[in-house]
């Protein structure tokens, strides 16, 4: 704790260290003779003890012209570990704290350590965009980005920085999102060498448009999956309406998750083998240029092209704009009925005004062949 120490009549905060060997101290002015004055001025540095400690200097309101406390030297690394504390006290999920110091980390790799974090400017940034083209996608890129704004407002609004620098993200090229079409699917599902379970996880993920790690973290209640805010990527509970072999098929994928944690492995490591066994079966079948995030892609234009409704497609996917949506509407109606003959019955029957239960037209010939 902070004390006061008089020397040659002047007192002075005094703050103790120890290093593990010995004793040290550092004595703060606090410009005064007056033992009252002095006591009112501790009480302004102690609440910054700890920073102190840490090694950050301070100039209080009695030894700068703005009359109030800010920070003379703050490393981008201190500022990170203050902001990544406040993050923690948010409640975020761990998840989305270890993407944070990724960001922050990408940050420190171009500038280094001790870069002084008021000294952060547009310029700095346009470095750091340069430094990764080539290395990260420009949406990878501008992940980054977008943490890193976060923490330069942050810092801002705790005084580290007099003003965050306003920066634009990487311009991505306005690109219609890649799905699998029936031809596709069904050379994937007659892969000899791939096993059936996983063939069964990606068509459940086909005919839910679940992201790769949500039905893990979802509990069924009757004949819907529940995912809590918590573990969806909008933050916003997720209901899904699941048919008999869906049910079926998310408890096998249920206990071989269980299983894979019982043997000591990390829980996060589960959904990416499944990607990297989804990339490779790709590649056995010839069905080039997709990742295991298209299978979603592919749920949503299926929708959009049975139904007609981007409104309803946007409940279903779980966005929270229907904005983020509508990319899903540029396709032509025309060609994704070409891609997929497989719904040209419920096309027809919803043309005609039929109302059909929307989970029915997942049901795929592939799906029921492979059952």
């Amino acid at each position: 704790m902070a004390s006061l120490r008089k020397r040659n009549s002047w007192y002075h905060a005094r703050i103790r260290l120890w290093d593990g060997i010995k004793q040290g101290e550092i004595l703060i002015s606090l410009r005064t003779k007056s033992k009252v004055q002095a006591l009112e001025r501790l009480a302004e540095v102690k609440p910054f003890e700890k920073d102190i400690k840490a090694g950050i200097d301070f100039s209080f309101p009695w030894q700068n012209d703005h009359c109030k406390t800010t920070v003379k030297h703050f490393t981008v690394t201190q500022a990170g570990e203050r902001f990544m504390e406040a993050r923690f006290g948010d409640g975020l999920h761990k998840s989305t704290l270890n993407r944070n110091r990724v960001s922050l980390n990408a940050l420190k790799r171009v500038i280094g350590d001790s870069f002084p974090v008021e000294r952060i400017t547009v310029d700095t940034i346009e470095s750091f965009k340069t430094e990764y083209q080539g290395v990260h996608s420009r949406q990878g890129i501008n992940i980054n980005l977008r943490l890193i704004k976060t923490f330069l407002i942050w810092c801002e609004m705790k005084g580290y920085i007099e003003k965050a620098p306003k920066f634009k993200p990487v311009k991505i090229p306005d690109v219609s999102p890649s799905y699998l079409t029936d031809g596709e699917i069904a050379d994937l599902m007659a892969l000899g060498e791939l096993d059936l379970f996983y063939k069964k996880v990606f068509i459940f993920h086909l005919e839910t448009g679940l992201r790769l790690s949500e039905p893990y973290h979802g509990r069924l209640d009757g004949d819907w999956l529940i995912i809590n805010a918590d573990d969806t990527k909008q933050k916003q509970e997720q209901e899904v309406e699941l048919t008999e072999q869906q049910i079926k098929i998310w408890r096998l994928m249920m206990f071989r998750y269980n299983d894979w944690i019982k043997k000591g492995r990390k829980p996060e490591n589960f959904p990416l083998k499944i990607t990297k066994i989804f990339k490779k079966a790709c590649h056995q079948a010839k069905v080039e240029n997709h990742k295991f995030h298209d299978l979603r892609h592919t749920f949503a234009v299926r929708m959009y092209l049975v139904t007609n409704d981007i409104y309803k497609v946007k409940h279903l996917m779980g966005h929270r704009s229907v904005t983020t949506t509508e990319k899903y509407a540029r396709f032509n109606r025309r060609r994704l009925a070409s891609d997929f003959p497989s719904l040209k019955s419920y096309i027809k029957e919803v043309e005609e005004g039929v109302k059909t239960p929307f989970f029915h037209f997942r049901d795929t010939e592939t799906r029921d062949t492979l059952m």
